[in-house]
């Protein structure tokens, strides 16, 4: 049983309909928000979506006008030809979200980063900081550095409250489940679809960041072996505390986890 907010806020979730904007918007609805999906087709179980791309700036304006809170996860979420695939909903889409959310006074942005950038470093075995920077190996990664940046920017100069997240290996379907348990480090940076509501539960109802102010954080459940990201800043700033293990949490079943 999932209970109400006492304070409920008026959310957008662009990419409604993805595998972690799903499950956000169905645990913000049971936490009493009033929720309103962005993607390119009807957004199930919310009664409030529009459907439209990143790079229609008349469709995006009307989707974030009269919002407390944008969750903006929509984006091309894979490595890709940066010119013919990333450009225009990972760039210039986000560029439209961030100045709609200026221009109709957004309280709160949080904005989809990825482990990506980060994965130069190789995953040694040790806990890595958000104080070590980035280092991306691809395009789409330097996509999600630009949306950290513009991020900061955007809270330093038009004093909103950002939170950037840096989203573990979230496993869309099982196939991509099996890639992850073949991994030697998979299952420490596994986010789970449960996790990821608890998350963004908390992106949308925690007092902090204040206004002007930014933060990026690591997104994960608990590590199945190794703690390889650092968890306490999004204990600290959002009181984001992981329950699942791999593989719980997912909806759909892993075979021989």
């Amino acid at each position: 049983m999932i209970e109400k907010t006492t304070e409920p806020k008026r959310v957008l979730v662009t990419g409604s309909t993805g595998a972690i904007g799903q499950p956000v918007c169905q645990r913000l609805l049971a936490r009493g928000h009033y929720v309103r999906g962005f993607a390119r087709r009807a957004t199930p179980g919310v009664e409030d979506y529009i459907m439209g791309d990143l790079d229609d700036r008349d469709k995006v304006r009307q989707a974030v006008e009269g919002m407390d809170v944008i969750i903006h996860l929509g984006a091309y979420p894979n490595p890709a030809d940066f010119l013919d695939v990333l450009l225009h909903p990972n760039v210039i889409g986000l560029y439209h979200i961030c100045d709609a959310a200026r221009e109709f006074g957004v309280k709160r942005l949080s904005l989809a980063s990825s482990v990506q950038t980060i994965m130069g470093f190789g995953w040694p075995d040790r806990l890595l900081r958000m104080e070590e920077g980035v280092r991306p190996t691809n395009h789409y990664a330097l996509t999600k550095v630009w949306a950290e940046e513009m991020g900061h920017m955007y809270a330093r100069v038009y004093d909103l409250s950002v939170v950037n997240v840096r989203i573990g290996w979230l496993p869309r379907d099982p196939g991509e489940a099996e890639t992850l348990k073949a991994s030697r480090f998979g299952r420490d940076v596994f986010f789970s679809h449960d996790d990821a509501a608890r998350f963004y539960e908390r992106v949308v109802e925690s007092p902090t960041p204040a206004p002007g102010e930014s933060v990026t954080l690591f997104a994960i459940s608990k590590a199945k072996y190794l703690e390889r990201l650092d968890m306490e800043p999004a204990r600290r700033v959002l009181g984001y505390v992981p329950q699942d293990v791999w593989p719980e949490g997912l909806p759909f079943a892993v075979e021989n986890p």
